[in-house]
C-alpha cells in the first residue's frame, strides 16, 4: 500500500492498557476528593493528606507518559512510504483533531448561551487544558517521527529525548520570567494559554516532556518486545528510573534546579511504576480484562467524566452540590461510588463499541 509496510500485529503489551487504567481511575479520584473535599480537612500537617497529594501530582505525569507511550508503540509499527499517508499517522491526526475540539467544547456552558451569541465567549473557554495539550502532544510526537523518517537517523528514541531537552529548556526559561508575565505577550488568550497565560492549566512546557518521555519509552519498547518476556527485561525500567534518579539529585545538590527536579522526580516515579506493571504482567500476567477495558477508554471516560462532575457543556453538574462540601467520610465514599459508575460505564462502552458494525 504506498510502499507502506505495517509490521505483524504483536501481542498486546496489558500492562501499557494497566497504566492506562489506573493513571484515569487515579484522575476520576483525584478530581472528585479535590473538587468536594472540605477546606478545613486541607491540612498539610496531616500524614494521609499528603500521601493523597503526593499521589495527585504523580497522576497528571503518568497520564501524559502513558498517552505518549501508546501512541508511539503504534506509530511505530508503520514504516516506508509516505510518512503522512500512513494508516497510524492518519488516525493520530484524527485523534488530536477530537482532543482539541472536545478540550475547548467541553469549556462551554449552556448558561452562557446568550453570550456566546453575542460574541463574548469569556477567558475560561480559551483555557489550555489535558485534551488540548495531548492534542498538541500528538501533533509533535507525528512531526519529529516525519523528521526523523525523512532522514533516518539517529533513532527515533533519541529525538524524542533531544525534545525533553529543548522542552525543559524553554520551561526553565519561563520560570524565570516575572510572575504574572504572559508568553507571547500581546498575543490572544486562545495562544498564550497554551504556552503562559492567564488559563495555562497544563502548558506545553513542561507537559510535552512527558508525552515525548512516553514517546521515546515507547518505540524502543516496540523496538525490542521480542526480549521483554523475561522479569530481566524489566531492569530496563529499573535502569533508565535509577538515571532520572540521579539527575534529580545532580539538580537539587551540584546545580539546583527546581524545575528540573520536579520533572525528574516525577519521570523516575513513572518509569519505575511502569516497570512493576510491566513485571507484574511477565511475572503473573495480567488477568483483568474488564479493568483493562478501563484503559481503553480514557477518552470517553475523561469526556463524560467532565460533563458530570464540573458541568462541562449543559452548565451544571455535581459541583453544584458537594463543591468543598464534604467531609473525608463522605468524600471517600463519593469517590467509591464516583470510580464505581465509570467503571461500569467503560464496560457498557466497550460493549456497545463491540456490538456497531465495522
Amino acid at each position: 500500500m504506498n510502499g507502506t509496510t505495517i509490521q505483524s500485529r504483536p501481542p498486546r503489551l496489558k500492562f501499557i492498557d494497566l497504566a492506562r487504567a489506573i493513571a484515569i481511575l487515579l484522575m476520576l479520584e483525584g478530581h472528585f476528593v479535590g473538587l468536594a473535599l472540605s477546606e478545613e480537612y486541607r491540612d498539610p500537617s496531616s500524614i494521609i493528606y499528603n500521601i493523597w497529594s503526593s499521589i495527585r501530582g504523580f497522576t497528571a505525569p503518568l497520564f501524559f507518559t502513558v498517552a505518549g507511550m501508546i501512541f508511539c508503540y503504534l506509530l511505530s509499527g508503520e514504516t516506508g512510504g509516505n510518512f503522512f499517508k500512513r494508516q497510524r499517522v492518519r488516525k493520530g491526526f484524527k485523534r488530536a483533531l477530537e482532543l482539541l475540539f472536545w478540550g475547548y467544547v467541553l469549556q462551554l456552558s449552556l448558561n452562557n448561551f446568550e453570550e456566546y451569541i453575542e460574541g463574548n465567549f469569556g477567558s475560561w473557554v480559551y483555557a489550555f487544558h489535558v485534551l488540548q495539550c495531548i492534542g498538541i502532544g500528538l501533533i509533535a510526537l507525528m512531526g519529529i517521527a516525519a523528521v526523523q523518517d525523512k532522514f533516518n537517523k539517529p533513532p527515533l528514541a533519541w529525538w524524542y529525548v533531544g525534545a525533553i531537552f529543548v522542552v525543559m529548556a524553554f520551561y526553565l526559561w519561563l520560570k524565570s520570567l516575572p510572575e504574572g508575565s504572559h508568553v507571547p505577550a500581546g498575543w490572544p488568550q486562545i495562544v498564550q494559554n497554551t504556552i503562559r497565560g492567564p488559563y495555562s492549566v497544563f502548558g506545553l512546557a513542561p507537559w510535552l516532556g512527558f508525552a515525548f518521555l512516553g514517546g521515546a519509552i515507547g518505540v524502543t519498547v516496540r523496538k525490542y518486545r521480542e526480549h521483554l518476556n523475561t522479569t530481566k527485561s524489566c531492569l530496563w525500567f529499573l535502569a533508565l528510573a535509577t538515571l532520572l534518579k540521579l539527575i534529580w539529585v545532580v539538580s537539587v545538590t551540584v546545580a539546583p534546579s527546581e524545575g528540573i527536579a520536579w520533572f525528574t522526580a516525577r519521570s523516575a516515579q513513572v518509569v519505575a511504576f511502569l516497570g512493576l506493571l510491566r513485571w507484574v504482567e511477565v511475572r503473573f500476567g495480567i488477568g483483568v480484562p474488564r479493568l483493562l477495558c478501563v484503559g481503553r477508554m480514557t477518552f470517553e471516560i475523561y469526556i463524560v467524566h467532565v460533563i458530570v462532575l464540573y458541568g462541562g457543556i449543559f452548565g451544571f453538574g455535581l459541583k453544584i452540590w458537594i463543591s468543598n462540601a464534604l467531609n473525608p467520610w463522605q468524600v471517600t465514599a463519593g469517590a467509591v461510588i464516583f470510580l464505581t459508575v465509570f467503571f461500569w460505564f467503560a464496560q457498557a462502552v466497550d460493549v456497545w463499541k463491540s456490538r456497531k458494525p465495522k
